[in-house]
């Protein structure tokens, strides 16, 4: 029997996926047998003894249904993830090109629904958020990505795509905000867009409605009030061609006290958007179809949004981040920092 490249998963790790099973979900228990191993990969086959249902162990995972091998389906990811374009991780990994999108647009699909299953009641008290251009069928067809992140851990907190209009922001922000255990709570750093000065009242601040005046007319519309606890301060650049000309710094929501008490927490002097900024950057070396100034863009939308959300999924869970610093459990000699750690946001 050929063994495995990768290490299988111990057995209470696994859990039932028949959602009218009593023990759906439930992990660390003896409920799940093995059946038989099948495949290549020895995949195992699982009963689960509460409901008798049968299934793969790769059901639900991004190597469900998959015709290869799991070392070079894993290959595949590792490519895309590293900035490979589609034609050439089939070349490097040997396989057909339609099999590569194909595993594309199942690692998108796998890490935007792990993404909105463990993201959720996050404790972050400042948050940066900020668009990156990209194309998809032609030079003539913008399509962007927006994403919302914590400077601190450098964790994405929100991830959207689409066109740069408000429907885009609101979307952004929404999502990011339903994340949050404590909403109003929460300094926000953007670029000079105007939605986000028009939007930030309405899902960080509290609703209230005015009185009446009079016995006739409309009910009052909504207001909104900001917090002591939560502010909005824009970081605007003004260019002359290419050249950086100034940086406008407006404080469009919230008291500049709250920001002052965010830039002291983050070590900054003056508020900017560096971190996400450099968090662009990086996802333009993990994605191909995101590389500018070439003919490297994605031939469909659906090919760039997977690799939106793989690329996201890897910098968020899988890679190490070489900028955050964390104390050594235990002193390394005269070494007592160590690099590389992604501390998780509390929650």
């Amino acid at each position: 029997m050929k063994e495995r490249n990768h290490p299988r998963p111990p057995l209470a790790s696994l859990a039932c996926v028949n959602p009218a099973c009593d023990l759906y979900g439930r992990k660390g228990g003896t409920h799940l047998t093995i059946r038989k191993v099948y495949g290549h990969d020895q995949i195992r086959y699982l009963r689960c003894r509460g409901c008798q249902e049968e299934f793969s162990e790769r059901k639900n995972t991004a190597l469900w249904n998959n015709k290869i091998s799991e070392a070079k389906a894993i290959s595949v990811t590792e490519h895309l993830a590293e900035g490979c374009s589609i034609k050439s991780t089939a070349r490097l990994v040997k396989v057909d090109p339609s099999t590569v999108r194909r595993l594309n647009q199942k690692a998108g699909v796998h890490g935007r629904r792990y993404h909105e299953q463990a993201v959720q009641d996050v404790t972050v008290t400042e948050l940066q958020a900020d668009e990156r251009y990209g194309f998809a069928g032609s030079k003539q067809q913008p399509a962007w990505e927006a994403e919302l992140m914590d400077p601190a851990s450098k964790f994405i907190l929100a991830h959207v795509q689409g066109a740069r209009d408000e429907t885009m922001i609101r979307a952004l922000l929404e999502d990011g905000a339903a994340r949050l255990h404590n909403p109003q709570q929460v300094a926000l750093f953007t670029d000079g867009l105007p939605a986000y000065r028009t939007l930030f009242p309405k899902i960080f601040g509290r609703a209230y409605y005015p009185p009446r005046q009079g016995r006739h007319g409309p009910q009052p519309h909504a207001r909104y009030r900001i917090p002591r606890t939560a502010a909005h301060v824009q970081i605007v650049k003004h260019h002359s061609g290419r050249r950086l000309e100034q940086v406008e710094i407006r404080y469009a929501h919230g008291s500049q006290k709250r920001i002052a008490q965010a830039l002291q927490r983050l070590g900054y002097q003056v508020p900017n958007t560096s971190a996400i900024e450099r968090r662009n950057g990086t996802a333009r070396l993990m994605s191909s179809t995101q590389v500018r100034k070439t003919l490297a863009f994605a031939g469909k939308e659906a090919t760039k949004e997977a690799q939106g959300w793989w690329g996201m999924t890897v910098y968020n869970w899988s890679r190490a981040h070489r900028s955050l610093k964390q104390r050594l459990p235990e002193p390394m000699g005269k070494k007592s920092i160590g690099r590389g750690h992604r501390p998780w946001p509390s929650g």
